[in-house]
């Protein structure tokens, strides 16, 4: 897959460390019984939606490939992008289909519409501005982008109630963007002009068709 020279680099939330590897691996590995339901569900909905996998698959933000491994669990050549390099080499380690690029959200390395699939999970809201993203993606896809990201202030709450961030109210310290339904899709139309949103507490799900071209 070819580069492309061009976009606008984002970068990691303010505070965020320039090493995380087992960050994905603790989170989808909790003891907590409810979150273990809740996950499984999330990424059960996000496996139906995306139906069987062909043609050229990019995984934008593909982390450890925890996600990635439990959406496509049959496994599918693909590529995945990550801005970290430690996590970006766990993956490796998880998954021998998966070709691993460093990179930004808002500076893909990756030809024009060049994807069959383009998923974008819990990114959009760890980026100081989600606009160059939606941009990126939208120019990448010539088939579909699903993006999922927690749906605010249910997330929130959730941890609160587990007693997780409290001081914080919640929020996670690296999530930097809070999307309510109205607001994703909003966002996402910017790059797209089809979007069709599945919630699925609490996370929200959007199936996104028709990028729009510049």
């Amino acid at each position: 897959m070819s580069e492309r020279r061009g976009g606008t680099p984002i970068g990691l939330a303010p505070g965020a460390p320039d090493e995380a590897a087992g960050q994905d691996a603790a989170k989808y590995g909790t003891s907590n019984p409810v979150v273990q339901r809740l996950l499984g569900r999330w990424m059960e909905e996000i496996h139906e939606i995306l139906g069987p996998v062909s043609g050229v698959v990019v995984d934008i933000g593909v982390g450890e490939a925890l996600a990635l491994e439990r959406m496509i669990p049959g496994g599918h050549p693909a590529v995945g992008l990550e801005y970290r390099l430690d996590k970006a080499r766990a993956a490796t380690e998880r998954l021998d289909w998966l070709a691993p690029v460093c990179g930004d959200a808002g500076m893909l390395p990756f030809p024009d519409r060049c994807a069959d699939l383009v998923t974008c999970i819990e990114i959009l809201e760890h980026l100081p501005t989600y606009r160059p993203a939606v941009a990126e993606l939208a120019r990448i896809t010539r088939g579909r982008c699903v993006v999922s990201v927690p749906w605010e202030p249910w997330f929130r709450l959730g941890n609160l109630g587990r007693g997780k961030n409290v001081g914080r109210f919640g929020n996670d310290p690296e999530h930097v963007q809070a999307f309510t339904p109205k607001k994703l899709v909003k966002a996402l139309r910017r790059g797209f002009r089809d979007v069709e949103l599945h919630p699925c507490f609490p996370w929200l799900i959007a199936e996104c068709r028709g990028p729009k071209r510049p």
